[in-house]
């Protein structure tokens, strides 16, 4: 896949990374999986294709505004590719249909992450996007400390693996967010340059690009699904 410096990189895929940035109406490329959510917004999942990044939000520690008044959301844009990472043995589970996030003290280091890759229209290039992070669906649940980190990634996950490169190709620290099962999770104020910006970040950066991101496990213990491209990890378009 096309190194994320280069291309997209969820949370930014947080994940971030994390967490992929992210879902649109009239984009070509996009496979819909839903019309009109609980928020109605057009949602549709995000189609991975060779463009590569033309940067990534937050490099340097870049913080942004947000757009300005209080516009409405335009689209949510979720993942193509949901995978699941394992932390002691490297493994890559690719394109699952489930999106984990998992520690406990029990299991000696063997955390599971998710990797995320999001590629935005380049429609969007002149709208505002934020990172978000949200469990509505029946099928979603967490326990434990409801805590998760967002990364950028350098590089998406592409298939099956059974290592992953050495730092899991994590790249820039969005910030933590507080899970909310049944709602949105929220930044935990100061944890990262996303927090900053409450997630928001110009889609320019990303659009028409691949961009990868990871979602990682918060705590001593802590356990977090949502049905992959349904749930989860998102970009919202404003």
């Amino acid at each position: 896949m096309p190194n994320i410096r280069r291309q997209f990189n969820i949370f930014a895929a947080v994940i971030g990374t994390m967490l992929s940035c992210a879902m649109l109406t009239q984009a070509a490329p996009l496979t819909r999986r839903s019309d009109f959510p609980a928020a109605n917004l057009p949602t549709t999942t995000s189609s991975t294709s060779d463009s590569t990044s033309g940067g990534a939000p937050y490099q340097g520690g870049d913080t942004y505004t947000g757009p300005s008044g209080d516009p409405a959301p335009i689209a949510q844009i979720f993942p193509n590719d949901t995978s699941q990472y394992n932390t002691a043995s490297g493994a890559v589970d690719f394109h699952t249909s489930q999106g984990l996030v998992y520690r406990s003290i029990t299991d000696g280091g063997a955390d599971i992450t998710t990797l995320v890759t999001f590629e935005l229209p380049a429609q969007y290039s002149s709208n505002w996007c934020q990172i978000a992070f949200a469990l509505g669906n029946a099928a979603s649940w967490a326990t434990g400390s409801l805590q998760a980190q967002l990364f950028t990634s350098l590089a998406p996950a592409t298939t099956d693996a059974s290592s992953w490169p050495s730092g899991n190709l994590r790249d820039v620290d969005l910030g933590s967010i507080d899970i909310v099962v049944g709602g949105e999770a929220s930044f935990q104020a100061g944890s990262g340059p996303a927090a900053a910006s409450d997630g928001f970040f110009p889609c320019s950066l990303i659009a028409g690009q691949v961009y990868g991101g990871e979602i990682v496990p918060q705590g001593d213990a802590v356990e977090i699904s949502w049905p992959a491209g349904e749930d989860g990890i998102k970009i919202i378009v404003y």
